[in-house]
């Protein structure tokens, strides 16, 4: 929606540039910032794309890793509490 809005400014060429979907296609990262951090498009877009890839694998586990730490603090089960 934003790069719809405001395709030539320069913060949201950074955070992502999009295809425009033609014939009903939903249009699709292709750049910047989201691009990274959306899922390849199957096992070739791993394959042809490895940097994305890697990224976005990064990306996925430090999300889940911060997650389930921030989870574990707030519901009490932290190994301080558990002793307590």
């Amino acid at each position: 929606m934003l790069y719809r809005q405001f395709r030539g400014n320069i913060i949201i060429s950074i955070i992502g540039k999009w295809s425009d979907g033609y014939d009903g296609s939903p249009s699709r990262p292709i750049g910047g910032l989201v691009y990274y951090i959306s899922p390849p498009m199957g096992i070739t877009g791993f394959i042809s794309d490895p940097i994305h890839a890697v990224a976005y694998i990064v990306f996925i586990l430090g999300t889940c890793a911060l997650f389930s730490k921030t989870w574990i603090e707030v519901s009490g089960s932290s190994v301080r509490d558990v002793a307590k």
